[in-house]
């Protein structure tokens, strides 16, 4: 930190830690920091951080106050969107009731059953079972009547598929309803609306995010809907000593989220900000008047309201695959980038929301030139001689802990598939062979994820050692970046009864 210019330190604290920003044309992932707050924002967490509150009375006002911008019978500010899916499965398990408060997790003998649509299970699904809940999965109606002949605590739905499930929200709702069981709606990635559709077609909570496309602070989120399971969530939260009371919300995130919805349902124009999204993406593409390179954009449709630009391209002639555009963009100046999960073989897309004025003519220059640099060839790797058929011994040592696996492993020329299993763990095994060395994945599901292994190491002598990168993702977000989100490991086997 010695070597950054004092005007460095004092002007951009990201650069003082030796970290780059980057222009963001991935939406509001929160992996990338979501959204930038909102001027007034700012403005409204600066005042708020002035003075002393209690939390309880704050909480009281701000929630009448989003009744009223929202629409829905009552609402609070959580510490974000999975905070908020914690905090719904709370009020529904346990109330306000101590006794059962203060025994979360352990919610034996209770009615703890959540039900949820399989094509709807998302790795933020965790925040629900956390509680203490076993998840209950159906794709019919008669899946759900069947569900529904034991005990349920709450039935979750996720807003982004419900549009494209078998069971829709009202079927869902027209049942629930006469047994008392509340539903609730996940709709953290999209646009906030007053009323709420989901809450106007029955769902008893719908939650949103605050740090998104809000652009309140980036730990926010919010839940609305029936004020006594509301209230219920918010005895559950902090400062309340009770399960989620890890959970903070500030005075200054409530503030901030307050001033946010005031901005959005008062001041905010959609066609203003829709007309500046597409100015941005025809900027874009204009700057990508290249041989073998063409444009599309990707109209909004359904609860996505932003445009996006595909950017697609002659493979062959190029030499270069979306990812490897994505991160040349990620290492050149200035930074930019794109979403990994939205990369294909010839195509990358970008999305124009976190863009910031003067920004999608540096996009456009960017992408120009990240498929105009030359391409290294470099000649196929030579498959080794080495067959490595057969049963493995595999042991990974992990930051903290460490695990043995059991491969049976075969191979066709550079190409191996095969098995591994380990104590709850085992799936399939894919990878190949090459001069660089051995690259394996494993996978298997659990819950509404996919857990995955990335082993990379060299082979010699009866041996495998190497890294492996750790990581999961749900069905709907298999990027690179969640794959290996968990960081990283060390790995070495030997051939299974070998010493």
């Amino acid at each position: 930190m010695n070597d950054v210019p004092a005007e460095t330190r004092n002007t951009n604290p990201y650069l003082a830690l030796g970290v780059r920003p980057f222009i963001n044309c991935a939406s509001v992932r929160t992996a990338h920091s979501g959204s930038l707050m909102l001027p007034e924002v700012r403005a409204a967490v600066a005042q708020a951080s002035r003075q002393f509150v209690s939390l309880d009375e704050l909480m009281e006002g701000a929630s009448r106050r989003i009744a009223e911008l929202t629409g829905a019978e009552w609402g609070m500010v959580t510490c974000g969107s999975a905070a908020a899916l914690t905090l719904a499965t709370t009020a529904c398990v346990a109330g306000n009731d101590p006794v059962k408060m203060l025994r979360l997790p352990f919610t034996d003998g209770w009615v703890n059953r959540v039900i949820m649509l399989k094509n709807q299970r998302f790795s933020y699904d965790q925040a629900i079972r956390m509680v203490g809940t076993h998840i209950v999965e159906i794709e019919t109606i008669a899946n759900l009547d069947a569900a529904l002949t034991e005990p349920v605590a709450m039935i979750a739905v996720l807003g982004t598929q419900e549009a494209e499930s078998q069971v829709r929200l009202e079927d869902i709702v027209e049942r629930a309803k006469p047994r008392g069981i509340p539903v609730l709606v996940d709709a953290a990635s999209e646009h906030i609306e007053k009323p709420s559709p989901y809450l106007a077609r029955g769902a008893d909570m719908v939650i949103y995010s605050g740090g998104k496309f809000l652009r309140g602070p980036q730990t926010s989120g919010l839940l609305l809907g029936r004020k006594d399971l509301i209230q219920a969530a918010w005895c559950n939260a902090s400062p309340h000593q009770a399960f989620a009371r890890g959970m903070k919300v500030s005075k200054e995130d409530v503030i901030g989220v307050l001033a946010a919805l005031e901005v959005w349902f008062e001041h905010r124009d959609p066609a203003v900000e829709l007309a500046r999204w597409n100015a941005d993406v025809a900027t874009i593409a204009g700057r990508l008047a290249l041989p073998g390179v063409g444009t599309e954009v990707i109209p909004p449709k359904g609860v996505v309201r932003v445009p996006r630009l595909r950017v697609h391209w002659d493979a062959a002639k190029y030499g270069l695959d979306g990812e490897a555009v994505r991160l040349r963009l990620l290492e050149g100046d200035p930074r930019v980038m794109l979403d990994d999960m939205a990369t294909t073989a010839n195509s990358v897309e970008v999305d124009p929301f976190g863009l910031q004025p003067g920004e999608a003519d540096q996009v456009g220059r960017a992408l120009a030139a990240a498929l105009s640099a030359p391409v290294v060839a470099h000649p196929a790797p030579a498959v080794p001689k080495i067959d490595v058929s057969g049963a493995w011994d595999v042991h990974v040592s992990f930051l903290h802990g460490e695990r043995s696996h059991r491969l049976m492993l075969q191979q066709q020329n550079g190409e191996i598939t095969g098995s591994q299993s380990s104590q709850q763990f085992d799936g399939p095994v894919s990878g190949s062979l090459d001069a660089d060395g051995v690259h394996l994945t494993f996978r298997t599901r659990y819950e509404g994820a996919t857990i995955f292994y990335q082993l990379d190491g060299a082979l010699a002598d009866g041996r495998m050692q190497g890294t492996v990168e750790l990581g999961s993702a749900s069905d709907h977000h298999q990027g690179p970046i969640n794959r290996t989100q968990f960081g990283s490991g060390q790995f070495q086997a030997v051939r299974a009864g070998a010493t």
